[in-house]
């Protein structure tokens, strides 16, 4: 947001790199310049950053591989979306979306981040490539409750500034749908259960359904008397 004249100053800058291997010549060079691993804590422990290095300054990079927060990926269409900052001979350094960084605010639990979201929206964000972008994750995440996350930070945002978000019901929908899928796979730790169980624990009607487009995303297993396991493998 700073290097797009949103804001004056950072704290912190989160870095997303598409390989272990890219992490670690990053953190190699930060080493150099001063930089070591601090104490973690709070919200920023709660981000599940591949690493973090801070100066002694206190400026602090966020560093991921691929993934953000334990869930949201770095997809192939943020990617595609991403403006270059700049460019040497080793090295290319491109800023995501304004839209790609308000999903990106919306999933951590940092204060400054509502705000920073509110600031987003205000520059007239395209909620559609937002939606867009919100499924393709919820269908190609392994975990099953980073949605919750998403739009929890969503509706703090409306009710702390009192806006209207496009498509908000079906995030919504789609948040909870992502949280029964939660509670399933917390019930089935211990132990299969079948149609019936699942129906007496969470009084869902369609729980069949649920839990056959969780068996499609290899997160549930359907075993040969017709209950229903965790997917182990």
């Amino acid at each position: 947001m700073s290097f797009q004249n949103l804001k004056d100053a950072t704290k912190d800058i989160d870095v997303v790199v598409r390989s272990e291997n890219d992490m670690s010549l990053l953190k190699s060079a930060l080493a150099q310049m001063g930089y070591s691993v601090p104490a973690i804590r709070g919200p920023y422990k709660q981000m599940q950053a591949s690493a973090i290095m801070e100066n002694k300054d206190g400026f602090r990079w966020d560093i991921f591989v691929n993934v953000v927060c334990g869930g949201l990926k770095l997809s192939d269409a943020m990617a595609d979306r991403a403006t270059n900052l700049f460019s040497m001979d080793r090295v290319s350094i491109n800023m995501i979306s304004l839209e790609d960084i308000f999903i990106f605010k919306s999933i951590t639990s940092r204060e400054r981040d509502r705000e920073d979201m509110y600031l987003l929206f205000l520059q007239g964000l395209d909620f559609k490539l937002i939606r867009d972008e919100i499924t393709w994750q919820n269908d190609n995440s392994m975990s099953a409750a980073w949605v919750a996350f998403f739009f929890n930070g969503l509706e703090e945002v409306v009710e702390r500034y009192s806006i209207v978000i496009p498509f908000f019901d079906e995030f919504h929908d789609t948040a909870y749908s992502d949280m029964l899928s939660q509670m399933i796979l917390d019930r089935l730790e211990s132990g299969s259960a079948t149609v019936e169980d699942l129906n007496r624990n969470f009084g869902v009607d369609d729980i069949e359904k649920h839990v056959e487009s969780m068996i499609q995303k290899k997160l549930v297993t359907k075993n040969s008397d017709g209950s229903f396991s965790l997917n182990r493998d």
